[in-house]
């Protein structure tokens, strides 16, 4: 039995509320990472299997309800794969100019949220996620959340060096949190934690500077 077989996930059936509580309660930070890496990729057959190493889960090739076509076989540069629906690589990555045998990430710099503990959910593309503790999540929106596992974090993605109050910003906004759900999840945060003696009184202040 691998490691990863021995530890605990924690299975999230919505895994958009858990990033919302997370970020609420102060539980999980925010940083804003770009995708530097080029990748191989290959459009599967339906009924493929593919193995990831990292997360040690089995995954198969289905077709895309959207567009009807079977999703792709992406190589991560340190050789994990895994599978992404058409859709959602067509809208992630394009061919790159400058080596047209690999595919570069579409757009710019995106919001992840570090995760402290191992959890288990679907991806949007349908398949099951073990993402364990040091890995991420990336916020590409509400319904638009994935995992990245710590190594192919650590190969594929860099800190742009962004502002941590201005990440946070983005991301409330982005999952839909308003000002006076934040501010009352960190003032019921820090109640629970000066029973313990571990915040003091200023804490909700400045969280609600970090707003402005």
């Amino acid at each position: 039995m691998s490691m990863e077989e021995l530890k605990h996930f924690k299975k999230v059936d919505n895994i958009a509320e858990y990033v919302k509580e997370g970020i609420k309660s102060g539980r999980l930070t925010v940083d804003e990472v770009a995708k530097f890496a080029r990748i191989h990729a290959r459009q599967g057959n339906v009924g493929q299997v593919v193995d990831t190493i990292l997360d040690q889960t089995t995954n198969i090739v289905k077709l895309d309800e959207k567009t009807g076509e079977p999703g792709w076989i992406v190589t991560n540069p340190g050789g994990e794969e895994y599978i992404v629906d058409d859709s959602t690589f067509k809208k992630k990555y394009e061919i790159d100019p400058e080596n047209p045998s690999q595919y570069k990430p579409k757009g710019g710099p995106v919001l992840s949220t570090p995760l402290n503990e191992n959890v288990e959910f679907v991806a949007p593309w349908g398949e099951t996620m073990q993402v364990p503790v040091g890995g991420s999540l990336i916020l590409s929106g509400p319904t638009d959340i994935y995992g990245v596992h710590p190594k192919a974090m650590e190969e594929t993605y860099k800190s742009t060096g962004k502002d941590k109050r201005e990440c946070l910003k983005e991301a409330i906004a982005l999952m839909g949190i308003t000002k006076e759900e934040f501010m009352a999840a960190r003032e019921a945060a820090q109640q629970e934690a000066s029973s313990r003696d571990v915040r003091d009184d200023k804490v909700v202040d400045n969280d609600e500077q970090e707003l402005e």
